[in-house]
């Protein structure tokens, strides 16, 4: 199988800020028209040459228009009544998840919610999965992303987990939950390498230098430190708190002014940011302590709003699940197949093993196509299948010709 390879993060960073503005108040630049709703629906990725967005508002409902005409404020007027609640509570490994948590993303936002509550308990995982959990979460979120750090299994918002957080407007945490440890690293390409066990290994500097640059912007979009963000990816990096001009001010030791005084060392050399949530709060990467989504709810007076929690990524999951337990069925069976041609067998039993073998490869194919997760190699399931049919043919027509 196929081991998975991280792609470049410096394409990235040119997305993180081309997204439509969003908001709630719409007023016109032109006429001085006040409108009240939300973005219903813009341009995908794929058609950039569309400029007009679908407005949804009370007072002349739905219609698009170009959103450069209008000044943009967002306030939650005209909002439905809803808040739409994504778990993100498992390591990020799966394209198919990630593909779920981006649809989700975009139908919550086009349902108007008073915002999108992400739910955070995760250990991390790949790095080009949660560059797009962030992208969508910029680009496509016409509506307020909050993520609350809930605690549970894994503890906290945990290295990719961190960069999900980031990307969101809001942050808040539960006691005893943790955020950081954010380093980039890969798998071994062959397992061999290390005698059948995985292992990391740091990637090389241009890679890392990306992905620091990833999360400090993620992080500066929101108004927190993106020093505290690179430490969190870099152990090598110090962080250090200055007043200046009574401004809280986290900086690099090197760059401290003569007579500044050190407030709190936040990251020394040789370790990786984590911060406990009581650290989060206090230097601002988060925005406050929260115990449960109840008191969420009502911080934000919502808790008389619908929640709905989205079942886009456990649907895919199971899905996912479905296609692994039909891939070990097909193997079985093809193995089972392997075995019994190897004994001397009459042709028209032999013709039926090479035609159940058929079978077999075609739904690898299938799998292979639909699933990516399984890591499985279409040109190589393809060849398979075109030696398992020239053999099936050979022995049809010689068959035929025998009798």
């Amino acid at each position: 199988m196929k081991k998975i390879e991280f792609v470049t993060l410096s394409a990235a960073l040119l997305i993180l800020f081309t997204g439509t503005s969003v908001a709630d108040t719409f007023k016109n630049r032109q006429t001085g028209e006040i409108l009240h709703g939300y973005i219903a629906a813009k341009p995908s990725q794929e058609q950039p040459q569309e400029i007009l967005v679908t407005f949804s508002t009370i007072e002349k409902g739905i219609f698009k228009q170009n959103p450069n005409q209008w000044e943009i404020t967002r306030d939650n007027a005209g909002r439905n009544n809803k808040v739409i609640m994504l778990p993100l509570d498992e390591p990020i490994m799966y394209e198919i998840e990630t593909e779920a948590f981006e649809k989700a993303v975009v139908s919550a936002s086009q349902e108007g919610p008073l915002f999108i509550l992400i739910e955070i308990d995760t250990p991390g995982g790949r790095v080009d999965l949660a560059q797009r959990m962030c992208k969508v979460i910029i680009h496509d979120a016409d509506c307020n992303v909050i993520a609350y750090v809930k605690g549970g299994q894994y503890g906290g918002a945990i290295s990719a987990g961190a960069a999900v957080a980031l990307s969101c407007n809001k942050i808040y945490m539960a006691e005893n939950t943790i955020i950081g440890a954010a380093t980039l690293v890969t798998m071994a390409k062959d397992k061999d390498e290390n005698k059948d066990k995985k292992y990391v290994d740091v990637v090389n500097e241009k890679m890392s230098s990306a992905w620091r640059a990833f999360l400090a912007s993620l992080a500066q979009q929101n108004d927190r430190p993106g020093l505290l963000a690179r430490a969190m990816v870099d152990s090598s990096i110090e962080v250090i708190e200055v007043n200046e001009n009574s401004k809280r001010l986290f900086i690099d030791p090197v760059n401290k002014k003569p007579g500044e005084q050190v407030s709190k060392t936040w990251n020394k050399s040789g370790s990786l940011l984590t911060l406990t949530a009581n650290e989060a709060v206090d230097c601002t990467i988060a925005d406050g302590l929260i115990a449960s989504r109840d008191q969420l709810l009502a911080k934000y007076n919502a808790r008389d709003s619908n929640v709905i929690v989205d079942k886009k990524i456990a649907a895919s999951r199971k899905e996912l699940q479905i296609a692994m337990r039909k891939l070990e069925m097909v193997v079985k069976d093809f193995d089972l197949k392997i075995k019994q041609s190897k004994y001397q067998q009459p042709a028209p039993k032999f013709l039926a093993i090479l035609k159940g073998a058929k079978a077999d490869f075609e739904i690898l194919k299938t799998l292979s196509k639909k699933y990516p997760d399984l890591h499985l190699d279409t040109a190589d399931i393809e060849a398979e299948l075109n030696s398992i049919n020239a053999a099936y043919e050979n022995i049809l027509r010689e068959t035929k010709r025998r009798n």
